[in-house]
């Protein structure tokens, strides 16, 4: 299994859909390559933003062939496989890795609360069949189920599983995670809460899969390369020039805000599944004075 750098800036990319709310694949690639264009250091699809729950499998292995193809190689594509039966998982991981997918992101089982031991169980047996690079998913917002730092501390030693996506938002479970990659060699943490971007890397996180890099990328990559370069006064302005974004975002059910924002910037992001709906006139208004703060010129 060949070594996969995590690092920097990953977006957590936006499923575009036609009007009929299909999957539009030709979009998608089309976004994928723009974001790469923009220095993104890796695509993460079929996610939370991705509305994965909303898609079917052989959508995500469509989705999947289609950015990877866009991509060609120059930054690892992250594809969601994760589902609520560890056999589901495993047959859905096997067509991702088929279709050129570089690691897979298993996301916690949801609706049932496994308990640590069977979560353990989980993402070892996937490990072991897939024979893919696994990057565990924390989101228990969203799940109902945390993975706590104990049980990733035992994950991160078994072959296979490279890293945890954190999304839960609790800075000291992460803080938790990231002393466990200290111990374990290729175990990477990757931040999954835009606000705690610039605080996770400074404590150890190698990347930020990051849901407002679909709108700004070019003002997070240079939050992450001022940090490389110890240029911290200027990485926290870009961490800041990040907030009109965050709370704009939170208009709506997400992806909606993000999805329309693409939309009026002329990268094709289509419209979200029912039930959740697109944003109202005057949360579009608030959307275009947003992409004026930053400069954005309208497409459409």
């Amino acid at each position: 299994m060949s070594k996969i750098d995590l690092k920097g800036i990953i977006t957590a990319m936006v499923t575009p859909f036609a009007e009929d709310e299909s999957l539009d694949a030709g979009a998608a690639a089309f976004m994928a390559d723009w974001l790469v264009e923009r220095g993104v250091h890796g695509i993460f699809i079929a996610g939370t933003n991705g509305e994965f729950h909303l898609m079917d499998d052989d959508e995500k292995v469509c989705l999947t062939r289609a950015v990877v193809k866009a991509v060609d190689g120059r930054v690892p594509v992250i594809a969601g496989a994760g589902c609520c039966s560890t056999l589901h998982t495993i047959e859905l991981g096997l067509r991702l890795m088929d279709a050129g997918a570089d690691v897979l992101s298993v996301v916690t089982p949801y609706y049932l609360v496994p308990n640590q031991d069977d979560l353990y169980i989980h993402y070892e047996r996937i490990a072991e069949r897939v024979n893919a690079p696994v990057v565990m998913y924390n989101i228990p917002g969203q799940t109902g189920c945390k993975i706590e730092p104990e049980t990733v501390d035992r994950l991160a030693g078994v072959d296979g599983i490279v890293g945890i996506k954190d999304s839960g938002g609790d800075f000291d479970t992460q803080l938790a995670y990231i002393e466990s990659s200290k111990s374990h060699s290729g175990f990477a943490v990757l931040n999954g809460s835009d606000s705690l971007m610039l605080r996770a890397f400074e404590a150890g996180a190698s990347a930020s899969v990051a849901a407002t890099s679909n709108i700004i990328p070019e003002v997070e990559v240079k939050l992450y390369n001022d940090f490389l370069a110890g240029r911290l006064d200027e990485a926290k302005i870009g961490r800041e020039m990040m907030d009109p974004l965050r709370k704009t975002l939170k208009k709506c059910v997400a992806p909606a805000v993000m999805k329309q924002a693409l939309n009026m910037m002329g990268v094709r992001a289509g419209i979200t599944r029912t039930p959740v709906r697109m944003p109202a006139p005057d949360v579009v208004e608030e959307i275009d004075e947003m992409l004026k703060f930053y400069g954005i010129a309208h497409s459409v």
